[in-house]
């Protein structure tokens, strides 16, 4: 079942991006003209959908020991969705997507250690039916989240700049 998006869920959607916590209430509030009643509805339908999901980002390098890596793995074609469920369903994997360019998938992947990284990605990403070879970047410090600034450049840069809403939202 699919909702059709339009200008009110994209201000509810912009709302909830800026804080997932805020309730109909309040975005009802926000936007005006609008009952807290519809907001609920539209984001019921929005989730229901699910073209939206509302979660807690961590910032990892704040709570997840270890290291975390960008992988970016070449698949043979016809071979990305049955890679893509395989790799889903691990746990190291935090986050997942299909791209274009060199790569067919990018994950991002979390391990204790270096090693432990370096294993998972030979052990199972490699050796995946249909992937043809992986890269493996370690990921130093993170600066943002999904719009969301991290520790690292809240402690050195002072105020932060204010959100910028997000023009042309294209939601599946």
């Amino acid at each position: 079942m699919t909702h059709a998006i339009d200008d009110l869920d994209i201000e509810i959607i912009d709302i909830l991006s800026a804080d997932g916590r805020a309730s109909a209430s309040e975005i009802a509030q926000r936007i005006g003209k609008v009952s807290e009643r519809t907001i609920r509805n539209r984001i019921a339908a929005l989730l229901e959908s699910r073209q939206i999901v509302i979660s807690a980002i961590p910032d990892s390098t704040l709570t997840q020991p270890g290291v975390e890596a960008e992988v970016m793995i070449d698949v043979r074609p016809g071979c990305v969705e049955s890679v893509a469920a395989v790799l889903a369903e691990y746990d190291q994997v935090g986050y997942l997507a299909a791209t274009t360019g060199d790569f067919s998938l990018i994950a991002s992947v979390f391990g204790d250690t270096n090693t432990d990284l370096l294993d998972f990605a030979e052990t199972h990403i490699a050796q995946a039916e249909g992937v043809r070879r992986v890269n493996i970047n370690l990921v130093m410090r993170l600066y943002k989240v999904f719009g969301t600034r991290t520790t690292a450049l809240s402690k050195d840069s002072g105020a932060s700049p204010p959100r910028l809403r997000r023009r042309n939202l294209r939601v599946k």
